[in-house]
């Protein structure tokens, strides 16, 4: 464990304080912040249209602007964390450390555990600063906070299925386009693995189940569901076991 703890501690500060965490976090942002505040100058208008005699009741902030928020900040998880990613193992192939990593006194298995909390960190630490916009709303807004937790536990668990998705592209190769290119490639192919499903094939709930979005809805609308959270982490499992087993046939060559 401590070994795990050392490699995952090591790695994480150095994908912090990487120029490439900042570019990414600062473009964002940006996004993030233009997105936002446009959502809620919308609603806004729309709210005061409605507060007009005899209109219905208006619009929900929470399902106009926060899940809006979310599904955002989720769409860019699939394209960013792949490039944070490519850094943990892809790179160090690139700088020759890789060799130096193998020959240590460490397992396989703590080398990919590791690399994974890192990845995982750097992720969270994204998480967290798109948390940011939906709290400051909850300052002049009131909503109901269990649904936001509840989503943003699931976009941590997606996350950790992008980050060991992309660790794995990661081991495979020593170019660090390619191992971008893969995690993004394996991210879609997750997000979207039930769409040409159809309907009324045997094989189509099984798809279904596979499927990322599937279970990231569930969190979105606030229910935190057994079978997402075991699907989620066994999916991380998958992947970082996975990456095991290519650091470990590494030794071997």
């Amino acid at each position: 464990m401590r070994a795990i703890f050392t490699i995952a501690w090591k790695d994480l500060k150095a994908l912090l304080t990487n120029p490439l965490f900042y570019v990414i976090g600062g473009m964002c942002t940006v996004l993030w912040s233009y997105t936002y505040m446009r959502s809620l100058l919308e609603f806004a208008e729309r709210s005061r249209m409605f507060a007009q005699p005899g209109m219905d009741s208006g619009p929900n902030i929470q399902n106009t602007v926060i899940m809006a928020h979310i599904s955002l900040t989720n769409l860019l998880f699939i394209f960013v964390l792949p490039a944070l990613t490519m850094r943990l193992l892809a790179e160090e192939k690139r700088m020759r450390t890789y060799d130096l990593l193998l020959t240590s006194p460490i397992t396989a298995t703590q080398i990919a555990v590791g690399k994974f909390f890192a990845g995982w960190g750097a992720a969270v630490a994204l998480a967290g600063i798109s948390l940011l916009y939906p709290l400051a709303t909850r300052l002049v807004v009131s909503y109901p906070m269990g649904p936001l937790f509840s989503a943003y536990l699931g976009m941590i668990l997606v996350a950790g299925a992008y980050v060991a998705v992309g660790l794995f592209a990661s081991a495979l190769t020593e170019s660090i386009m390619l191992s971008v290119v893969l995690g993004l490639i394996f991210n879609i192919l997750l997000w979207f693995i039930s769409q040409g499903a159809g309907e009324g094939h045997f094989y189509t709930p099984v798809v279904e189940y596979l499927s990322l979005g599937q279970h990231f809805v569930g969190f979105i609308m606030g229910a935190v569901k057994l079978n997402s959270t075991v699907f989620l982490l066994s999916l991380i499992t998958l992947f970082v076991f996975l990456t095991q087993r290519v650091v470990e046939s590494s030794r071997w060559r």
